[in-house]
This record gives structure tokens, sequence and C-alpha cells, in this order.
């Protein structure tokens, strides 16, 4: 009977068994060739080149809004910021996958000590202006109550008392 060489030669290598006494380095080379051999049997790829970031923001400070070119806007999909030189305000601007440019507005917010006082007031407070008009509507609602009351308290009474003790000097 004839003996029929293996379809890939450079397979042998996996019908060896392993054994764990054969020295790392030539376990190593073997495995080294049988890589290189498979590499050779593929068609070579183009390997992809990626580009590498580069680190910081990107931007540049601008008089206007106007002095911003497309091209200062990066066209990876990164933001880049451009504060204004009177840093009335930073534009961060970037590009949308439709092609245009979106553009984000930042503007600073300065507290003056006047907002402060009054702030500090509302916070002492705690209630809003509706609230606390409420509470005054309630209030006057319950003075008015109180001052009728006083006024029928002072009232002369005879009437009432009188027809009472008649009641009262009847049934006895």
């Amino acid at each position: 009977m004839q003996t029929y060489q293996p379809y890939y030669p450079q397979m042998n290598n996996y019908n060896q068994q392993y054994n764990p006494q054969q020295p790392y380095m030539e376990r190593l080379a073997g495995l080294q060739q049988f890589q290189q051999s498979l590499q050779a049997q593929q068609p070579q790829q183009p390997q992809q080149q990626f580009q590498q970031m580069p680190m910081g923001i990107s931007g540049r400070v601008v008089p206007n809004a106007e002095a911003i070119a497309a091209n200062d806007v990066p066209m990876d999909g990164s933001v880049a910021f451009f504060p204004m030189q009177d840093m009335s305000q930073i534009l961060a601007k970037s590009w949308n996958a439709d092609g245009t440019i979106k553009t984000v507005i930042y503007k600073p917010f300065v507290e003056t000590p006047s907002n402060l006082s009054t702030t500090n007031e509302k916070l002492n407070v705690g209630l809003s202006d509706d609230v606390t008009q409420a509470f005054m509507q309630r209030f006057d609602d319950i003075a008015d109550r109180i001052s009728r009351l006083e006024q029928s308290m002072t009232k002369p009474m005879t009437k009432t008392s009188t027809s009472k003790t008649k009641k009262e000097a009847g049934e006895a």
C-alpha cells in the first residue's frame, strides 16, 4: 500500500505529540515556523495605519466668530474651542455627520455682590413671593375675624340676656 504525503506539510507540527520535556526554545521556534508558514499561505493584506490623535485641546483665541474658518474645525469628530479675546464667550465647534458645523456657545456668568445679597435674603426667607402672599392673606382673614369677634363681645348684651332670664324665670 502506498503512503500519501499530507496536503499541508507545514501542519505536521500539530501531529506531533506535546512533550513537556522539550525545551521551551525549541517549542517556541516550532511555533514561529508554523506562524510564518500560515502567513505565507494567506494573501498579504495592507495593514491599516492608525493616526494617533494629538493630545490637548484644539482651537485658538479669536477676536470674533467670523474669524473662525471651516478649516479650523478638526474633521475627526473632535470639538475645537474658540475663546473670544474679550472672554465674553467660548465657541465650541464640531462637524456633524451631515457635513454641517455644530456650534455651542458658552457664556460666563459673573455673580455681582448685589446678586449675592439678594440670594442670601431669599435663602433666609426660604419662601417664594406667592407663598408669602398667601400666608399674609390668611393672616389678614384671621385678624378680621378676631376684630369682629371682639366687636361682638363689646356690644351690650341686654337684649339677649333679658330674654334668657325671662325664659328661665317662666320655667321655674
